[in-house]
């Protein structure tokens, strides 16, 4: 019986707002420097998990570690800038941005499916690979209200596609993975785990899902 509906966060009920290339170019503009929004974005991403998982080796993340990597995945991405005088500034501003509810929208189908979610008596948790910044953002939209939990990789200590951090709802939870239904955007760190864990799963791609959707799919 399902009991739980996991989410990932950006990319799934968060969306950048503009795009994550956008957002970094806005801010090198301020300082006369034009950068490529697609070309960005991309490394950024590609960057990000290179760079986390070599901060993950054999310890466990934490808050401390997880913003010297995202400086690492900064300086690499932008090396070409590192020389300049405003670099550090650059970097800090970004940081921070990535902290308030400006730099995302809620994704609207988002607003309903959760108050026919908690209306039917699911409960509603977030795996995130963001870090404690989510909580600020999520605070800002008036969402830390709509779940009962959070799991960020940077203070369970573990990032998605690592099971860990599924096994760490599920443990809270105190659910079976069955009972569990995952939502994400993303098939390598958030649908392959919950497949090799056994939850059902919804990949969004175009839209976000009803409940009803996730009812029929796990077959209730």
């Amino acid at each position: 019986m399902l009991k739980v509906i996991l989410l990932d966060a950006e990319g799934t009920f968060l969306r950048f707002k503009p795009t994550l290339g956008k957002i970094y170019a806005n801010l090198w503009k301020e300082y006369g420097i034009k950068i490529e929004e697609e070309y960005t974005a991309q490394r950024m991403r590609q960057t990000f998990k290179r760079v986390f998982k070599s901060a993950l080796g054999n310890s466990k993340l934490n808050g401390e570690i997880c913003k010297r990597a995202w400086k690492e995945v900064f300086w690499e991405v932008f090396y070409e800038y590192k020389k300049f005088p405003f670099f550090e500034e650059i970097f800090e501003k970004a940081y921070s941005f990535f902290a308030s509810p400006e730099c995302v929208e809620v994704v609207s189908d988002f607003w309903s499916f959760s108050e026919e979610a908690k209306s039917l008596g699911f409960k509603l948790g977030v795996i995130s690979n963001w870090d404690g910044r989510l909580y600020s953002i999520l605070e800002g939209h008036n969402l830390l209200n709509k779940f009962d939990a959070i799991f960020i990789g940077c203070e369970v200590g573990y990032l998605k596609p690592h099971k860990e951090i599924f096994n760490q709802a599920l443990k809270f939870f105190q659910i079976a993975p069955k009972e569990a239904f995952m939502i994400g955007d993303t098939w390598e760190d958030d649908i392959e785990p919950a497949i090799e864990l056994g939850m059902p799963y919804f990949w969004v791609k175009d839209k976000f899902p009803t409940v009803k959707e996730l009812l029929r799919m796990a077959k209730i």
